[in-house]
């Protein structure tokens, strides 16, 4: 019953905020998510909750020295079969970087190849690739940063090497 209560009382909260006027507007320009400040929303959210800004900053700048401890390795390629044809299509690989980063990108583009193969096999009858990327980072920050940079790039799949590659 309790729950019951809750849920009707959360529902009845959200929508009495999103009708009372709390709108917002980006006037003559246009909002694009490079312009989300990430200090910013970490302070809001900790002062929201009771908590100090000086742990939120503690917080970004740990989240953002982070060492690279990944290699991400991406193919940007063209799709065809009978019914459709896609353009400008994203697949990505991660692997953990153990040190050998060489041996790392090998394995992270070896899953890159058997998927293609599936893909082949299963859905596709024509796949080319444009572009091929190799970096230290992961591959999730490359796709965004991929993305700002052309609007028309879709994500197909961010494979994870290391679990692919643990099963044989």
């Amino acid at each position: 019953m309790k729950t019951i209560l809750r849920t009707r009382f959360s529902v009845l909260l959200i929508a009495v905020l999103l009708t009372s006027g709390l709108s917002a507007t980006a006037g003559d320009e246009a909002v694009r998510p490079s312009q989300f400040n990430l200090k910013a929303f970490v302070r809001a959210s900790l002062n929201f909750v009771g908590g100090s800004s000086y742990k939120a900053d503690a917080l970004v700048e740990k989240l953002q020295s982070k060492p690279t401890d990944r290699v991400c390795v991406c193919e940007i390629m063209e799709l065809q079969n009978n019914n459709a044809e896609y353009s400008n299509v994203a697949l990505l690989s991660e692997k953990i970087n153990n040190g050998d980063m060489g041996h790392d990108y090998k394995i992270a583009e070896r899953q890159l190849t058997k998927e293609k193969k599936q893909m082949k096999a299963m859905f596709f009858d024509n796949i080319r690739v444009n572009t091929k990327i190799a970096v230290a980072t992961d591959c999730l920050s490359l796709y965004i940063k991929m993305r700002q940079e052309s609007l028309g790039l879709k994500l197909y799949d961010i494979l994870d090497a290391d679990a692919r590659s643990a099963i044989k």
